[in-house]
């Protein structure tokens, strides 16, 4: 199994954004080419190392680290969508009711001295 490095970044774009990539990363011929960044809340990346140079166990934890979080981001947004669903037909029928009232206001308002 390779040990896969952590670094830091360097340029001004990314100081002291840290990434790992594999460490046969400057020959071509050898390296998987792993390049990734590295997430605050990546505990489980951190212990793991991350599939580098065909480590297929790796590789697949990883694959299922994030297949997990993308599982939890998607019902996330699962539930903002219906809230926001939600939301928008409760602001159109209070519309509609403001603008019947209204209405109701401004025909019968006349007849009843309102």
């Amino acid at each position: 199994m390779r040990v896969v490095v952590f670094t830091a970044g360097s340029k001004a774009k990314n100081p002291g954004k840290r990434f790992r990539r594999c460490p046969n990363w400057k020959d071509v011929n050898r390296s998987c080419g792993l390049f990734e960044w590295v997430e605050e809340d990546d505990k489980l990346g951190d212990l793991l190392g991350g599939g580098c140079c065909n480590s297929s166990e790796m590789l697949i934890e990883t694959l299922k680290l994030k297949n997990s979080k993308l599982h939890m981001k998607l019902e996330k947004e699962r539930t903002s969508s219906r809230l926001t669903k939600k939301l928008l037909v409760m602001a159109w029928v209070m519309l509609f009711f403001v603008c019947m009232w209204c209405l109701l206001k401004c025909h019968y308002g006349k007849k009843f001295g309102v």
